[in-house]
């Protein structure tokens, strides 16, 4: 496996259990789409930002994540993961268990990869959060 992009989704692990916005923007590319589940595509640095900032503001995670496929193209790769844990809901102190399926554009840019689009989905069936 490639490590640097190895490196780049543990950052970004780490990012989401520290609640860190600037930390998971610095892994975005110049160009980023993030698209959580039940919303619409945020679209550009700005809008990454403000989606990642609602998402710290409503949830604290602690998730990990696990690597099945990394698939390099070029200058493109993409990553498949899954993560499980466990998200505090801020607003009414509740706990839930977390587990979703995920896929990361990645593409290399002024030589380092970049995060470039993101995607993910619940792997919970409805009701068994």
């Amino acid at each position: 496996m490639n490590q640097d992009i190895v490196h780049v989704i543990r950052a970004y692990e780490k990012s989401l259990n520290t609640s860190d916005t600037q930390a998971a923007l610095a892994l975005y590319g110049e160009d980023p789409v993030f698209m959580p589940e039940f919303s619409a595509a945020l679209r550009g640095r700005d809008a990454v930002k403000a989606g990642y900032d609602h998402v710290f503001g409503a949830i604290k995670l602690n998730v990990s994540f696990t690597i099945h496929e990394i698939v390099e193209m070029g200058d493109l790769a993409y990553v498949r993961t899954t993560s499980a844990g466990k998200t505090e809901i801020l607003e009414n102190n509740t706990t839930v268990q977390e587990a979703n399926n995920e896929l990361f554009i990645l593409r290399k840019e002024k030589g380092l990869w970049k995060i470039h689009r993101y995607l993910f989905a619940s792997s919970n069936p409805p009701g068994a959060r």
